[in-house]
């Protein structure tokens, strides 16, 4: 397996920096997530990575080697794009076969190497098949067969499921999670699908503009994110800027326009902060507050209902607060109070503003 390291990468085109002095480390065999929204520089990193463009400055290291300035070829890292690339004459297992031509592998060594990734990607039934007698999820199955039977030292994917409807989609998922984990190939992932990564990665790098706001798993970043930013891209939050008025232990008591509120804190704070609060942290108040616990009391604006739960808005002196209740509520009261712990409370650096 294969680690990869960049260290202090660029990539300029013109006066535009699309991916501006980043530093990452990728542990072997993890599957790991480059996540922003468009432009932000996730596929230009991953092009780099690959071989197919050179950065401005900084070096690639796969292990210990110096990569920089080798051809993709050369590196052996395998992307697969968007697009699946299937030619509509040909079989899946001359599909993978295919790659394996190109680097002039033995035919003795070819059989072996198809019926391993077949299996894989449990494809061996369809193997006779053309393309247009596939599905969508088996064509991309396909296309990572072929990427795979080469035993690449890294493995790219390039929003590989962004041609698939959603329910598929949420299907390919965890087939893509067991193929990538089975074939123990260290892999990095685009997508702009946050959810997708934070259902199935080992750990995912938040970027913005071409910078590296946060690199965590994906707990590490819903749960504590470091930034409005992050908070605000990974999920739905509600983010209320405050004064802090004091502080006991690790709970700091703060003001806000929606009320005075806890929350924990290790780590001293400046006067001025920023709040982060999941909708699906709060709760319907139906009794007497518990000490410590924080209360919100709102008049409902806007009900969505999802299914299995319903979003909700309340005004808040001005503000409004997005809270989910699971089961659905579907008589909605004039009034409404809402309830979490300190713990839910996580102070970010940044502003409410949607960046």
């Amino acid at each position: 397996m294969t680690s990869v390291r960049l260290d202090n990468i660029s990539r300029r085109f013109g006066n535009t920096i699309a991916v501006r002095e980043m530093t990452l480390q990728i542990a072997p065999g993890e599957l790991f997530f480059l996540v922003g929204p468009s432009g932000c520089g996730k596929s230009t990193l991953l092009r780099l990575i690959a071989g197919l463009d050179e950065p401005s400055g900084g070096r690639i290291f796969f292990n210990d080697e110096d990569v920089t300035h080798l051809p993709t070829q050369q590196r052996n890292a395998v992307m697969c794009f968007q697009s699946y690339a299937l030619w509509p004459h040909i079989s899946v297992r001359e599909h993978i076969r295919f790659g394996l031509s190109i680097r002039r592998i033995d035919r003795a060594e070819q059989e072996p190497r198809i019926e391993r990734v077949l299996g894989l990607v449990q494809m061996r039934e369809l193997a006779d098949r053309k393309p247009n007698q596939l599905s969508g999820g088996q064509q991309q199955r396909v296309a990572l067969a072929r990427a795979l039977a080469v035993e690449p030292r890294c493995l790219l994917l390039d929003e590989p499921l962004s041609n698939l409807d959603a329910k598929l989609r949420h299907e390919m998922r965890s087939e893509i999670r067991r193929i990538c984990k089975s074939a123990e190939f260290t892999t990095i992932y685009v997508t702009h699908d946050q959810k997708e990564a934070l259902s199935i990665a080992d750990r995912i790098a938040i970027l913005k503009d071409g910078r590296l706001m946060q690199v965590g798993t994906p707990a590490e970043l819903y749960n504590r994110p470091k930034s409005a930013f992050v908070a605000d891209f990974i999920g739905s939050t509600n983010l209320l800027s405050g004064t802090v008025l004091g502080r006991s232990g690790r709970t700091v008591r703060i003001h806000t326009a929606a009320g005075d509120l806890n929350a924990v804190a290790d780590t001293p704070l400046p006067q001025n902060v920023m709040l982060s609060i999941r909708p699906e942290r709060m709760r319907i108040a139906r009794e007497a507050a518990a000490d410590g616990r924080n209360r919100i009391t709102g008049r409902p604006v806007e009900t969505t209902f999802l299914g299995d739960s319903s979003e909700h808005v309340l005004e808040v002196n001005g503000l409004k607060v997005r809270f989910i209740a699971a089961p659905p509520l579907f008589e909605v009261p004039e009034s409404i109070s809402v309830e979490f712990g300190a713990e839910d409370v996580v102070v970010v650096e940044g502003t409410a503003e949607r960046e």
